[in-house]
């Protein structure tokens, strides 16, 4: 999915979602802003995108998130830069995208012009389900979502986005 492809952008206390158009290996980006806010605790109804993504069947996923690449700029987090993630009302994940703070992970990351966050989720009945990727740290350009169901073929873009038939 692209990122501006959203079925719902949530802000809060000033915090909004701006589409970046043409940025990005595909289509655009999506960020939230101002990057200068606080970093965020991801819960209730804490900034987020939600896709509604339809499911044939229940099953182990995971979820690719394509973030442009970044440093780690002073947030107050030395840790890293990160986001959440989560279907449903299940607990969400923090996924740190700094984690690996080696030189040649940047340098990849630059290469490729992507760095890209993963996460794994048990979907426990087939249908609907909402995706949620969380503001956890400002300063992140989101640009694609995959979620692989099993097979996914390597890619340099990704996989084409799929539609959900409304």
């Amino acid at each position: 999915m692209e990122a501006e492809h959203f079925s719902k952008a949530v802000g809060k206390n000033g915090i909004t979602w701006k589409v970046i158009p043409s940025l990005g290996r595909t289509l655009s980006g999506v960020t939230s802003l101002p990057v200068t806010a606080p970093s965020q605790t991801p819960a209730g109804d804490s900034p987020r995108l939600e896709y509604v993504i339809h499911f044939s069947s229940a099953s182990e996923v995971s979820v690719q998130a394509f973030f442009s690449p970044t440093l780690n700029f002073p947030n107050g987090n030395v840790e890293g830069l990160r986001y959440g993630v989560s279907f449903d009302d299940e607990p969400v994940q923090v996924i740190n995208l700094h984690k690996d703070k080696s030189e040649k992970a940047w340098e990849k990351w630059v290469a490729d012009n992507i760095n890209i966050g993963m996460s794994k989720h048990n979907l426990g009945k087939a249908g609907q389900h909402t995706l949620k990727i969380w503001l956890v740290d400002s300063g992140l350009v989101l640009q694609k979502i995959v979620v692989d169901t099993g097979g996914l073929k390597p890619s340099y873009l990704g996989a084409t986005e799929s539609y959900l038939k409304k």
